[in-house]
């Protein structure tokens, strides 16, 4: 099911709230260490403020006046990596109070356009650089929401004692939201091109609390998403949901975490392991 402006607002307003506190607690070593392949921790923190300064805002702002979306030097989804590096570029420099002081402001900036919305404009068209094709303001809520999970998770790398895991630390309703955003998001991130010829059904078993079952069916260089496992499918992914969004994020390796049964593959192991390369925002 769709999630209601109420619940929308209410995993969103806890998302932002749970980064905000460990973003607290961080040192300025903490800050300076390299949290990912490229990143310091306090360059994530940059593109947290930029990225929803420079493109979620203007992106829901544009969809809400049904205007086409417009993010100047970004026209297609090969030019997000290097405008993103960019817009962190002009804002690393700040301090890291003012980085947090901007990153709340337009998150909270955000929360504030939800709450003075109806709940049919939820389902207005909208769209994203990053996206396949159109989805809804829903889906840029969605969107946000996510970025704070993933991001807070690329900074805990430097400090994972202060900073439980994303999923460990909510409570089972809250893992439940993530893994449900996820799955119901993945559509809209489809490379087209690499999924023409595919004809596919996943299923997705999360097990333990907050999991659940999703499928995903590919066909016809679509992807579509819906609740609930499938009668049949071509590929199972079977994991816990902690595990699952530390394979999305780098931090367990697919063939170390099939080896030690971690996650469980069903069907075709081949359409398993082909999932990284079907969904992105970068590709």
């Amino acid at each position: 099911m769709q999630p209601t402006k109420d619940q929308i607002k209410e995993y969103y307003t806890a998302a932002l709230e749970r980064c905000l506190n460990a973003f607290a607690s961080l040192d300025d070593k903490e800050w300076g260490k390299k949290a990912s392949d490229h990143w310091k921790a306090k360059e994530h923190l940059a593109l947290m403020a930029v990225t929803q300064e420079v493109e979620t805002l203007p992106e829901t702002k544009q969809a809400l006046a049904g205007e086409p979306v417009r993010i100047p030097g970004v026209e297609k989804r090969e030019d997000l990596r290097g405008f993103r590096q960019k817009s962190m570029e002009s804002v690393r420099d700040l301090s890291v109070s003012e980085l947090i002081a901007r990153m709340k402001s337009a998150f909270e900036e955000h929360i504030r356009i939800l709450d003075g919305l109806a709940e049919p404009d939820l389902d207005k068209p909208a769209q994203s650089p990053t996206w396949d094709r159109a989805g809804t303001v829903r889906d840029l809520f969605s969107a946000s929401y996510q970025f704070l999970a993933r991001q807070y998770q690329e900074i805990r790398r430097v400090a994972k004692k202060k900073m439980p895991h994303w999923i460990g630390a909510g409570t089972p309703d809250q893992a439940r939201y993530f893994l449900d955003r996820t799955f119901h998001y993945m559509p809209l991130l489809l490379w087209r091109d690499r999924a023409a010829d595919m004809q596919a059904t996943y299923r997705f078993a999360m097990e333990g609390e907050g999991g659940g079952q999703w499928t995903i069916r590919i066909a016809d260089g679509r992807a579509d998403s819906a609740d609930g496992g499938p009668e049949s499918f071509d590929a199972e992914i079977r994991t816990k949901p902690e595990l699952w969004m530390d394979l999305t994020m780098g931090d367990l390796s697919p063939p170390i975490a099939i080896m030690t049964r971690k996650v469980k593959l069903g069907g075709n192991a081949g359409l398993a392991m082909k999932l990284s390369t079907l969904f992105g925002e970068e590709g």
